[in-house]
């Protein structure tokens, strides 16, 4: 469906129309959510790393080679895989799977009884891989970098975070929801820092483009986003699935605004990036919790079972990369501060109406749980 519309984007202009599963109030609640707003706090920051990035090696294409190197083969990126695994002692304990149509890059999936059931060794771990040309992380040192996103944060924390004592009662133990803005912020933002730990150019420039992109999405339609995204980004299907993932949930593309889920990834990196100091990262991978719950869960937290990644066994090592990524990024400067445009501002007066089609909802004791939502889009 969507590669069809792609095609007729791409070789006509045709702005697309999209229809989203759901019932209009199950979306309407998603999209009306903190988390979904379009924030402008970091603009400056984000600009500052894309100018950097565009002034030194151009296209995002030259860019991907110089960070990731040279493209390889699926049986390539396995074997590299299978190592990664035995690195981190996580030899057998998950499956690896080749998908042709995933809508990202990578991502963690466990399958196994629901949370409230209270059997997270229950749990059974897989890695999706895209098995695609367009994964511009099949590459030398890229494979790598998403094993560090997938597994190496979310696996570990979700995995870990069977072991505490809130697993099943966040609540009751006054630890934030999963799904809240704050959450995902640490969740995503430790995840796109430590994506390019292992890369050779260290440029937040995939998590600062999304917080752009969004940030533009609040003045441009879909065809005006799209082409002005050309500045950073020459790949035409590359920018065609930036402005299809902005621009999703609006009964209309043409109209200005979007998702600003996707700003969650800077947002979280440049939170943890200006706290390195004060972050016990031991702590922090104990579990799914947030970068600032860190000093009030040690005092409960199970850490003597806990499993690490191998990057963040030396935790001195790891806070001093960490500031070298800072300073390179220029997060310890002084940036311009942006506002919403007023256009936006009194469109979003009028509300948000999202057009759906019809959907049902499915209930049972196994279930499927997404981790994460790939910040490898392009």
């Amino acid at each position: 469906m969507l590669r069809n519309k792609s095609r007729s984007f791409l070789n006509s202009e045709k702005t697309p129309e999209f229809q989203h599963r759901g019932t209009e109030d199950e979306l309407e609640e998603i999209f009306s959510k903190p988390r979904s707003e379009i924030r402008f706090d970091l603009l400056g920051e984000a600009l500052h790393i894309l100018k950097t990035v565009k002034d030194k090696y151009g296209d995002a294409e030259n860019y991907y080679t110089e960070m990731y190197g040279e493209r390889i083969s699926k049986d390539e990126a396995t074997d590299i895989i299978v190592d990664y695994l035995k690195e981190n002692r996580l030899d057998g304990q998950m499956s690896i799977i080749w998908c042709s149509d995933l809508p990202c890059s990578g991502r963690m999936m466990w399958q196994g009884p629901h949370v409230k059931y209270r059997k997270p060794e229950a749990r059974k771990y897989s890695m999706w891989i895209k098995d695609s040309k367009d994964n511009n992380f099949l590459r030398v040192h890229g494979i790598r970098c998403l094993a560090d996103h997938e597994i190496g944060t979310h696996f570990f924390r979700s995995y870990n975070d069977g072991l505490q004592p809130w697993f099943a009662d966040r609540t009751r133990f006054g630890v934030r929801g999963v799904s809240g803005l704050d959450h995902l912020r640490t969740e995503e933002g430790l995840a796109a820092i430590n994506t390019i730990l292992n890369a050779k150019v260290r440029y937040l420039w995939g998590p600062a483009l999304l917080y752009y992109i969004a940030c533009k999405a609040t003045e441009m339609t879909f065809k005006q986003l799209f082409e002005h995204l050309t500045i950073y980004v020459q790949n035409p299907e590359w920018r065609w699935r930036h402005c299809v993932r902005v621009k999703r949930g609006l009964i209309n593309p043409n109209d200005i605004g979007g998702y600003g889920k996707d700003q969650c990834y800077f947002e979280g990196a440049v939170e943890i990036l200006r706290n390195v100091d004060d972050i016990d990262f031991r702590v922090l991978m104990s579990g799914k919790i947030c970068y600032d719950e860190v000093p009030r869960v040690k005092k409960m937290a199970r850490l003597d079972c806990i499993q690490m990644p191998a990057f963040m066994r030396n935790q001195e090592k790891y806070k001093k990369t960490l500031k070298q990524i800072a300073h390179m990024n220029g997060l310890h400067l002084d940036h311009a501060k942006y506002k919403a445009p007023l256009a936006y501002l009194t469109r979003l007066k009028r509300g948000r109406r999202v057009g759906v089609v019809g959907a049902t909802k499915k209930s049972s004791k196994t279930t499927k749980h997404r981790l994460k939502f790939s910040v490898a889009t392009i």
